[in-house]
């Protein structure tokens, strides 16, 4: 089990006519050629019967994009000019449960597998696929997916891809954001699809809401031509919002010029694990400790400088099995102080590894899950686009070993590891 933590539209279009009465001296009142088209307003301030107080619009994405979406004055709507451009909303939330729409004004692009509409985390949000469960996308075609290999469901894999209703201009597409559970669901014109329910917590896409994932931004995805807008709530929305969620724009704090003030992309703190590590990339997490056995989960992608070496001492002297994870093979050492209590040691990757240990520690070496699935990496918490499947690998030494994590930490190339007793 990963763990997881409770944590208007309406452009005024303003036709600004100018001239005179017919009876003015020294105006000319015939031939005056074409009426000038009125610049553009700004959002207007949420409806009165509105629950939001404050103005929320999109913001261009440019990382991963062809250049910056072009914005509408009021900022809710996104018109690509490239192949593949990104906007995604000013301001974000961490836990509670919320709701908003987007409008498809238009969908001319050819880039159909990045015409998209979801959420996800400000890391994520230039990948129009593989977002590692820490984003939600309905694509055009109809495809709903969460995770790299199209799954909805973390660690289901590819059977848990979700084909819904492909959506097209006209469309509105509503997302229910259950950031509360961990879930996304998509209505295409009201009808919530892949019959899902945010109500009764039912379907739905899984994400990632543990400490350490990062706040969650509504995002658009757009290919050259396309227009979308959208309606975090200062408006009315076309569809019903599922009781229990609240406009994606409610309880934002407003700055002087009444504009949702972004509380930020980085979410809740992962309390770091008890481990010291000889890497730069290294990032951990602790869980709160159920008594039982500790599980404590140590992840590499490979050893680079010095050989496929790598060393972990363990002084913690609480009760506990220790699992080593890479991709590539690695000679793993591992020695511990007087005192500690490792009741053994898993190795798990997508290669076969050894590993030199203190005398009587079993030691057990595993590679493909019960379905006959290899086990993927994990060394980013908590997790990370490109191939990177902490949760699967979370889950996979979990049901190896009947122990729920204690602690989880990994980098890319770790030369060495201490696990610590809690400070």
């Amino acid at each position: 089990m990963i763990h997881r933590v409770l944590f208007s539209f309406g452009l005024l279009a303003a036709f600004l006519g100018s001239g005179c009465s017919a009876g003015e001296p020294g105006v000319d009142t015939t031939g005056a050629g074409p009426e000038e088209t009125p610049p553009e307003t700004e959002q207007p301030p949420p409806d009165p019967g509105s629950s939001v107080s404050c103005k929320l619009g999109l913001l261009a994405h440019e990382e991963g994009s062809d250049g910056e979406v072009e914005l509408s004055k009021d900022g809710l709507t996104a018109t690509a000019s490239a192949r593949v451009q990104i906007a995604r909303a000013a301001a974000s939330h961490v836990g509670g449960r919320w709701y908003y729409e987007v409008t498809v004004d238009s969908l001319l692009g050819d880039a159909s597998w990045a015409q998209s509409v979801g959420a996800s985390v400000e890391e994520v949000a230039f990948t129009a696929g593989d977002t590692a469960y820490m984003g939600a996308l309905y694509n055009t075609t109809g495809t709903i997916a969460s995770g790299g290999d199209g799954s909805t469901v973390i660690g289901g894999g590819a059977e848990s891809a979700v084909q819904a209703e492909p959506f097209s201009t006209g469309d509105v597409i509503g997302v229910a954001l259950d950031l509360d559970a961990g879930r996304v669901y998509f209505s295409k014109n009201g009808v919530w699809a892949d019959a899902s329910d945010p109500e009764a917590g039912k379907g739905g896409a899984e994400i990632l809401v543990v400490p350490g994932t990062g706040a969650y931004y509504p995002v658009l995805y757009l290919s050259e031509g396309d227009v979308m807008t959208a309606n975090f709530g200062a408006s009315e929305f076309a569809g019903s919002v599922p009781e229990g969620f609240l406009p994606f724009a409610e309880d934002l704090e407003a700055d002087d010029e009444g504009s949702c003030i972004d509380p930020g992309p980085a979410g809740l703190p992962a309390p770091p694990a008890p481990v010291e590590a000889a890497c730069e990339d290294f990032s951990s997490y602790k869980a709160e400790p159920d008594g039982t056995t500790e599980l404590h989960i140590l992840g590499i992608y490979e050893r680079g400088e010095g050989g496929p070496k790598a060393a972990v001492h363990v002084s913690r002297t609480t009760e506990m099995v220790l699992a080593l994870s890479s991709y590539s093979f690695t000679q793993w050492t591992v020695t511990v102080d007087p005192g500690a209590q490792l009741q053994g040691i898993v190795l798990v990757g997508h290669e076969p590894s050894r590993v030199t240990a203190p005398s009587g520690i079993p030691i057990s070496t595993i590679i493909y899950n019960e379905d006959g699935s290899r086990i993927e990496p994990g060394y980013t918490w908590p997790n990370a686009p490109g191939g990177i499947d902490t949760p699967d690998l979370i889950r996979s030494v979990e049901e190896i070993t009947g122990l729920t994590m204690t602690s989880f930490g990994g980098c890319f190339d770790g030369a060495s590891f201490t696990v610590v007793d809690d400070q």
